[in-house]
């Protein structure tokens, strides 16, 4: 050991004031620059792992866990600092510094990493008295406010109560619950919900048998306390703290009043925060209480909120600004594109473009997962997606936890792109083959899944289609190709009815049928995702259901809209009989 870091050892020894673990480590990095002993590379490491550790993916299963995780140009995944430079000589280091250190962080931090990366490190399960040595240096360092932050001393005294309850030591227990309880009376503010609420939820919610009557009657008055102080005063964001632990409390205890009471509270505190605020953001907020109201089974209050979001909603599509984004394609380029899309004949033509404007899910992901890359921060957050009336009707989560719903954004909005390309290829084939109703509807209509009574609905649908009467195209078409789906469904061998709830049988929805195994077998992933997504996710267009439920506005039955209705047509006349 170099004589610099004997002396900050020593130092460190002697330290009075608060202080943190990431100071000890910038002090012992400085020390040991270039020191490669075994004590110096034993400290630089017991300093250097991350505490509390939640990167679930890539953990060792461990309380402890790296500080960086990240993949290298050559596509491996590299940690640091790595399990695999624990051994036994830096184990054997980190116990002997345990019972030698009188600073009660570091001692918790030496006996805290051998009990809990010796058997993931070495293959050795520890002594439990290390254990019993780690709960108290945790108590210590708790009882005394050791920390630099409030925030650290919760997380101590939170890992204190979870060693002492894996080793079910009862007095270890009630001496963790005691100075927990008195950490949240000393640090509690009522406007930083991060300060309180924990030892709620760590002893009342998580039913600690250790917890005396006495204690746990003192935590739901101190609650209940804050819930009507912080109600008056501060952010419904900072009641929402205080409220949802109790009524969940109230709720496992069949307490159905107490639960309303509290989650009124709540719910008012928000829907009061609304007036004045930005159309959007009253919006959301009333969507989140909304929420709530329906997770505590308050439908009453949740009907009255829907209300006010329809109410608000016409203010929210005014407040939203509308963006635009031009390219330039030459003249020479889009005519060579067209003419190789509409050589070869009619029926080859209307079979390349029902191939060539099917989406291909895998390369959408992978533009998501690079965008994501690139802008992290605009795929962090969720997204609302509100109708024409400003009402939400889906949220997309990040990147991470809701990866379907952003490949299907980002192709909803790649598709409108698209979509300038799917109706010159639909003109050039127009203005090349002509056009005729008989000949688009007898091509639709080779495929077995349109039965032949449908036959004069889908030909008043092309012609209307053809005619430029999108409305009615739209409306007619729709339906049929959803009665094509369930046709194919039944041929397949699959269901096409379920029991409803009046103990009859009814069909299957359109959205149920396309999720059928025998659609993607019979189409392929990349169809029936595009179909759903087009057809009946929220997320997307979503035209089937806006249309069929009168939702859709009349602006909403243009061109475009037709265009991939025409060509879901298109895609379903792909079907033929097998001739095996």
């Amino acid at each position: 050991m170099n004589d610099e870091l004997a002396r900050l050892l020593e130092e460190l020894e002697r330290l009075e004031e608060k202080t943190s673990e990431h100071s000890i480590s910038s002090k012992i990095n400085k020390a040991t620059e270039k020191d490669q002993s075994p004590e110096a590379i034993a400290e630089r490491l017991a300093f250097g792992f991350c505490e509390d550790y939640l990167d679930k993916q890539n953990s060792w299963g461990t309380y402890y866990g790296p500080m960086m995780v990240w993949v290298g140009d050559d596509g491996k995944a590299y940690e640091s600092p790595s399990l695999s430079l624990v051994d036994d000589d830096i184990i054997e280091y980190w116990k002997n510094r345990s019972q030698n250190t009188k600073n009660p962080i570091m001692k918790a931090r030496y006996s805290g990493l051998v009990w809990d990366l010796s058997e993931a490190a070495i293959g050795k399960k520890p002594n439990y008295r290390i254990a019993i040595d780690y709960v108290n240096a945790l108590l210590d360092v708790t009882d005394k406010d050791l920390c630099e932050h409030p925030t650290e001393t919760i997380t101590k005294i939170t890992r204190a109560y979870k060693v002492a309850s894996a080793l079910n030591n009862s007095e270890l227990i009630g001496k963790s619950i005691e100075s927990a309880i008195k950490l949240e009376d000393r640090i509690a503010e009522d406007d930083k919900a991060g300060l309180w609420g924990f030892c709620f939820d760590l002893f009342v919610l998580s039913k600690c048998r250790y917890l005396s009557d006495v204690q746990k009657k003192k935590l739901i008055e101190d609650l209940e306390s804050r819930l009507e102080r912080v109600s008056k005063e501060y952010s419904p964001w900072v009641c929402e703290s205080a409220g949802i632990p109790l009524a969940t409390y109230y709720r496992s205890k069949g307490m159905d009043a107490d639960v309303s009471r509290v989650i009124d509270v709540v719910g008012s505190c928000f829907e009061d925060a609304c007036e004045g605020l930005a159309a959007m953001q009253a919006s959301s907020w009333l969507q989140h209480v909304h929420d709530i109201y329906i997770s505590f089974n308050m439908k009453d209050a949740a009907e009255i909120v829907s209300r006010k979001i329809s109410e608000v909603g016409p203010e929210v599509v005014e407040s939203m600004q509308e963006f635009s984004h031009s390219m330039e394609i030459p003249r020479e380029k889009l005519d060579a594109y067209l003419d190789s899309m509409t050589s070869g004949g009619l029926e080859t033509t209307l079979n390349r473009i029902a191939i060539q404007f099917i989406p291909k899910k895998d390369q959408v992901e992978q533009q998501v997962l690079e965008l994501a890359k690139n802008h992290p921060l605009t795929y962090l957050f969720t997204k609302t997606l509100q109708d024409h009336k400003g009402r939400p009707v889906a949220t997309i989560g990040g990147v991470e936890e809701d990866l379907e719903g952003n490949v299907i954004h980002q192709l909803s909005q790649n598709m409108n792109i698209d979509s300038f390309f799917l109706r010159h290829s639909f003109n050039k084939a127009s203005e090349v083959y002509g056009r005729s109703s008989d000949e688009l509807t007898s091509f639709i209509l080779r495929s077995p899944i349109f039965e032949e009574s449908k036959k004069d609905i889908v030909q008043k649908g092309v012609k209307s289609y053809l005619d430029e009467d999108y409305m009615s195209a739209i409306h007619i078409l729709v339906p049929q190709a959803e009665a094509a789906i369930r046709t194919l469904v039944e041929l397949m061998g699959g269901a096409t009815l379920r029991k409803n709830r009046q103990g009859g049988l009814q069909l299957r929805t359109f959205d149920d049928l396309l999720r059928d195994e025998s659609v993607e077998n019979c189409f392929g992933a990349d169809t029936s995702f595009y179909f759903r997504m087009l057809l009946t996710d929220q997320r997307g267009w979503n035209i089937r259901n806006d249309v069929c439920h009168g939702i859709s506005p009349a602006g909403a039955f243009h061109y475009s809209t037709a265009d991939r209705i025409m060509h879901v047509m298109l895609c379903l006349s792909q079907v033929r009989e097998s001739n095996a």
